[in-house]
């Protein structure tokens, strides 16, 4: 990259304007600190879909944050309605449109826990019991474990040592996510009040503990991304968090 280029990258963290998809995708391959691409480009800032609308970005995140009894500063968009285009690992670069999701970041310590730990007295009821893989280890039997249901409980651990709850690996008729899809589906009247409308198709949240863990979560998904560029590892997509 040449001096000129690298210049004009690096004046793009002054927060000024997004950068393009290209431009982006640029500042990933040449920085190896990811973490502050994640706060100044996902984390902070008026969103694509608000940018013809700051106030009712602000709104919105009272909204949000009434309806989880948290502070207006605890909530954010990111993703593609953040950036206008997918920062996803797996589909980096796709435009924002009509049958694009709108991801919702919410800080609040107490919801995390009382997710993470409903989570687990779910997937706690899933076989094999430990007494089945006891009588295996002894030779009695051969107990099956189910792929998606394996996936899941990898899923969920890994969440929390991250310190991130994703309410869509709840069961679809969980209380919890339930509350959580009306909570977020009540506030998608804004975004038809914007000039253009915005036609959302699902609305998700995902619950961090801290903001640092938002911040670790969105830098790791931008070395993921690093990554996918370069060709160098194949990404999974996580399970989808709640949706309305």
């Amino acid at each position: 990259m040449s001096q000129q280029s690298h210049d004009q990258l690096l004046a793009l963290l002054g927060g000024h304007r997004t950068p393009t998809a290209e431009e982006l995708k640029q500042l990933i391959l040449s920085l190896d600190n990811h973490r502050v691409l994640a706060k100044v480009f996902l984390l902070e800032g008026t969103p694509f879909v608000f940018q013809k609308s700051p106030m009712k970005y602000v709104i919105f995140r009272e909204q949000v944050a009434d309806r989880f009894g948290i502070g207006s500063q605890d909530v954010c968009i990111v993703g593609s309605a953040k950036l206008g285009y997918s920062p996803s690992p797996y589909k980096y670069g796709q435009s924002f449109s009509e049958t694009s999701d709108v991801d919702v970041v919410i800080i609040s310590e107490p919801l995390f826990y009382k997710g993470s730990r409903q989570l687990f007295c779910v997937l706690n009821e899933m076989g094999p019991s430990v007494y089945d893989v006891r009588s295996a280890r002894e030779g009695k039997s051969q107990p099956s474990v189910d792929l998606e249901d394996w996936r899941k409980v990898k899923e969920a651990i890994r969440n929390f040592v991250y310190e991130n709850f994703n309410p869509g690996l709840l069961p679809s008729d969980h209380h919890l996510r339930r509350e959580i899809f009306d909570n977020m589906a009540s506030t998608s009247g804004l975004f038809l009040a914007l000039e253009p409308q915005v036609f959302v198709s699902k609305i998700r949240g995902r619950i961090f503990r801290s903001w640092k863990a938002a911040e670790d979560y969105y830098s790791n998904a931008l070395r993921e991304a690093k990554y996918q560029i370069r060709g160098e590892r194949q990404t999974e997509p996580e399970i989808e968090d709640a949706e309305n």
